[in-house]
């Protein structure tokens, strides 16, 4: 039988039109770009956009791939250590940020070979020790890191030839490469590969008895976010001009946890909501910092029971106020 008519009943609408929602959020990007002039604004502004990227590779390998990875800030940390490193040789911006990603990816590789066929709890675990041996190795081994840690003097970003020295400047670059990675997601989401990481994810034991091959799906998601991370770190490296081993602590890799989680799962635009949110939240309430956690926690515990779609599914219920599903008759159906 073939029905005519389908209701879209169950079908969240923000999943149609990508192209046009990904138009729509850079259009809204730039106009706020434009209107923010001080710069405490436009350095949150940056934030929010390297946030997001490492965020929406973190998203891939949880939401999509359904392991939860702690080890996105210690690919973050790979990716600003290595483009550093590339820097002090002379090499040019983009042979840096290329070399940046490709050491995660190697490390990706290695962690996901070793961690294969480990499970859910497990594999956080896993990635856990890695982030945290990955912490003290960084501030011990002052060849490739720095004393403590940290380095200093990094090249500003070039591109075209033009050094970017301002966060305005700045901002263009991040969200250039923002728009490639919401692309990416989009294009991920229409391909079937998008059904067989929903089979993954659902259910690994049949899929696996159907043929899909489970351990490679994941390993390719974990891969693939563990680099948009490490390209998130050498971006901001690059931007602020020097890294240090604090700024990709547990604190962090928790903080892109509660940005996923505060978006939405359902939706890779939940994360830039999500992003917004946990960059917002620090500056709004900036007399309130010793009890940030508790803030956190709070916000946190709403969200689960009261929007436990997170904060995109509020939008996905605005925008079917007004819909009705459309009745199917017995003519309707052939």
């Amino acid at each position: 039988m073939i029905f005519k008519n389908r209701s879209h009943e169950g079908i969240r609408l923000y999943e149609r039109g990508h192209y046009i929602t990904l138009g729509v959020v850079l259009l809204l990007v730039a106009v706020v770009s434009q209107l923010v002039s001080t710069g405490s604004s436009v350095n949150l502004l940056n934030l929010w956009v390297v946030y997001s990227i490492a965020a929406l590779g973190f998203y891939w390998i949880f939401a999509l791939g359904g392991r939860f990875a702690f080890s996105q800030t210690f690919m973050m940390a790979l990716g600003g250590y290595g483009t550093a490193y590339l820097d002090d040789r002379g090499l040019p911006f983009v042979l840096c940020v290329l070399g940046g990603v490709g050491l995660t990816v190697s490390m990706a590789v290695v962690i996901g070979s070793v961690l294969w066929r480990t499970e859910h709890f497990y594999f956080a675990l896993g990635t856990l020790a890695v982030a945290e041996i990955g912490t003290v190795v960084f501030g011990r081994t002052s060849t490739f890191t720095g004393v403590n840690g940290n380095i200093t003097g990094v090249s500003y970003p070039m591109v075209f030839g033009q050094e970017l020295r301002t966060d305005g400047e700045v901002f263009w670059l991040l969200g250039t490469v923002l728009a490639a990675v919401l692309l990416l997601s989009i294009w991920i989401r229409r391909s079937p590969l998008s059904r067989q990481l929903n089979a993954v994810r659902e259910i690994p034991t049949v899929s696996r008895s159907v043929g899909v091959s489970v351990d490679s799906l994941r390993m390719k998601m974990f891969v693939l976010g563990s680099a948009v991370g490490g390209l998130a770190g050498a971006l901001i490296t690059h931007w602020q001009g020097f890294i240090g081993v604090d700024s990709f602590g547990l604190d962090l890799g928790i903080g892109l946890f509660l940005i996923v989680l505060l978006g939405g799962l359902a939706s890779h635009w939940g994360v830039l909501i999500g992003a917004a949110f946990y960059v917002a939240v620090p500056e709004l309430l900036s007399g309130l910092e010793q009890y940030m956690s508790v803030i956190y926690g709070a916000l946190l515990l709403v969200v689960i029971l009261v929007f436990p779609g997170g904060l995109i599914g509020v939008i996905d219920k605005v925008r079917t106020l007004g819909y009705r599903p459309v009745a199917r008759t017995r003519e309707d159906i052939a």
